[in-house]
């Protein structure tokens, strides 16, 4: 026997309220949530990047400063320059704050405690190392005055530097 399905009234109305789409109002708002959420997110991923930077230096500063001291308990004398050796892979490891090959500046200053250039002054950032007292340091990035230059030099050299 044939039978004929009738679909109910509510079957109708139940169809179209599924292929319902979204109004501008909707999908508007949701962008603005979105947009609200990012703009929160976004910079402390950005935060967290450059304290990983200032981490690796501060470490970095610590290895080398390490292997110097190590020099002077075995030699009696400050190295008159870094041996490639000391680290692993051979030569010094790359500076965080620059995307290119490490470099050094050697100085011999007698008596001298404190560096006079801190920052990069929008040069290439690289390590200083005095010879005459065994002290290694880095530059940092600029970080918009004398005071927080200062301030990060410090942290990441492991001093107590107050002239600028």
């Amino acid at each position: 026997m044939l039978s004929i399905y009738y679909p109910s009234p509510h079957t109708g109305t139940r169809a179209m309220k599924s292929l319902r789409a979204f109004t501008l109002v909707e999908v508007l708002v949701v962008v603005i949530v979105l947009g609200i959420l990012a703009a929160i997110v976004v910079p402390q991923f950005v935060n967290a990047a450059t304290g990983a930077e200032h981490i690796a230096a501060s470490q970095l500063v610590a290895i080398v400063q390490r292997k110097i001291g190590e020099s002077y308990a075995r030699t009696g004398e400050w190295p008159t320059a870094l041996d490639d050796d000391w680290f692993s892979p051979p030569g010094l490891p790359r500076n965080p704050y620059t995307d290119g090959a490490a470099s050094l500046t050697v100085q011999n200053i007698a008596g001298k405690l404190e560096l006079d250039i801190k920052h990069s002054n929008g040069g290439p950032i690289i390590y200083w190392y005095n010879q005459a007292n065994g002290l290694f340091h880095t530059r940092v990035p600029w970080q918009g005055n004398n005071a927080d230059t200062l301030a990060l030099y410090n942290r990441v050299n492991h001093v107590k530097a107050v002239n600028y």
